[in-house]
């Protein structure tokens, strides 16, 4: 659902940029946390939410972003002309740079357009924009999905 995976891999690494209210950083456990309105930035990808838990995976800038919210909540703007904006929310949300991974869990939601998807975990590659949805380990609740057709401008 997230698209312009092409574009990034073209360019130079896009930098990670946080704001917060506050932060702790620990070099020696390669973890930062920043809590208060966090907002996480890279490209045209927004995270934001209430507490932010950054691990780095290895020296080459790798990481795996935690957030945390009620929610936390997911802003792509389009790469490319044509494309839609997405947005979604959920209790937590995992971003992994190195695979351009985002995990959202527990009511997760995504919107694109006129399509939403709703489930307790959605896994969206930024890169391939293929996107799995699944309901939770304890959870009854199927996925929904609507889809909202295109109007043509011929009526049909």
């Amino acid at each position: 659902m997230v698209a312009g995976g092409a574009a990034w891999a073209q360019q130079e690494p896009l930098p990670i940029r946080i704001e917060s209210d506050s932060a702790e950083l620990s070099q020696q456990e390669g973890t930062s946390t920043y809590t208060g309105s966090v907002v996480l930035t890279r490209g045209g990808l927004t995270l934001t939410g209430d507490k932010l838990v950054v691990t780095r995976l290895n020296d080459r800038g790798n990481v795996k972003a935690v957030l945390n919210g009620a929610p936390a909540r997911l802003d792509k703007q389009p790469d490319r002309t044509g494309d839609d904006v997405v947005t979604g929310h959920s209790s937590r949300i995992e971003y992994t740079n190195a695979d351009s991974t985002v995990v959202m869990r527990g009511n997760a939601v995504v919107n694109r357009g006129g399509d939403r998807i709703a489930s307790q975990v959605i896994r969206h590659n930024l890169d391939t924009q293929r996107t799995q949805a699944a309901r939770g380990e304890n959870d009854g609740e199927r996925v929904q999905i609507t889809i909202t057709p295109q109007n043509d401008g011929d009526g049909s």
